[in-house]
């Protein structure tokens, strides 16, 4: 039988591991965020975006999440993951050479246990392909962001002439929605993102782009004609550039902790109530 003092080393044994546990790398819905919670960010790659020319039209964005907090080798356990992401940007408004607002905008972020390379297709079937993962994170575009940008903005897009080479970025905030996993639902929906109109938002997103085309299957199959040259048609794709998803999470103890910890209050329970019984 164990006495109370050996059974408390015990039940502290059981805590200390619950705790190392927390102290180490921190895994969300299958993703190795490292260390810390306080600050996390989604860098990613853009490899197409559609073109827009006016007012009231809707641009698609997809591509890969390169890095996590800066590691690409982001999957827990070391295994062989990967994030993608299909992005809508909706009822664009105030649109001008430079600058264009949209009032509604859609991140989902999808999680593959393989690598797919998107290079080997164009990018309708890209499209398909990353819409057939598992639906990892829902962004929605949320608005009063400040600086100039009307109020029902959510993001905001700049853009500025270089020769024949059109350079931009886009600003934005999103709230965690759904569908995805719970986990990382709750581990994303932490409202540290200050809007301008004392509110806040889960996420802030920052990107750049260019209308340089980087895969050579929409350039053969005609769904990038006219982007080099400024005459291309509403929706062909015609950009390519990165962004950066930044916010906090906050700590969602995983169903195997739980346990581990109920473990450890478990034995606590019991040896409290075999002490009130021998004392009777």
């Amino acid at each position: 039988m164990l006495t109370f003092k050996q059974a408390l080393k015990s039940a502290g044994a059981v805590v200390g591991l619950v705790g190392a546990m927390s102290a180490n790398a921190y895994t969300v819905g299958g993703i190795d965020f490292g260390n810390s919670l306080s600050l996390n960010h989604l860098e990613t790659t853009t490899l197409a975006q559609t073109f827009i020319n006016g007012n009231g039209q809707s641009a698609t964005a997809y591509g890969s999440i390169s890095t996590v907090n800066g590691d690409s080798t982001y999957c827990a356990g070391g295994g062989s993951c990967s994030l993608y992401f299909i992005a809508t940007f909706s009822g664009s408004q105030n649109f001008s050479s430079s600058y264009v607002e949209f009032s509604s905008a859609t991140i989902t972020v999808y999680y593959s246990n393989s690598t797919v390379n998107l290079f080997n297709q164009d990018s309708v079937a890209n499209l398909a392909s990353i819409q057939g993962m598992t639906t990892w994170l829902t962004l929605t575009g949320h608005n009063n962001l400040g600086g100039g940008a009307s109020t029902n903005a959510v993001v905001t897009g700049t853009g500025s002439l270089s020769g024949a080479t059109l350079n931009g970025g886009g600003a934005g905030l999103f709230d965690v929605g759904s569908p995805g996993l719970a986990s990382v639902i709750a581990s994303f929906d932490t409202n540290t993102i200050a809007d301008a109109a004392g509110g806040f938002a889960d996420v802030a997103l920052t990107s750049s782009f260019n209308n340089f085309v980087l895969n050579e299957f929409d350039v053969a199959n005609g769904l990038a004609t006219g982007c080099e040259n400024g005459t291309a048609a509403v929706g062909a794709w015609c950009y390519q550039g990165s962004s950066n998803l930044r916010g906090k999470l906050q700590a969602v103890p995983e169903p195997s902790s739980l346990a581990l910890a109920g473990l450890g209050f478990g034995v606590m329970g019991a040896l409290s109530r075999r002490r009130r019984n021998a004392k009777k």
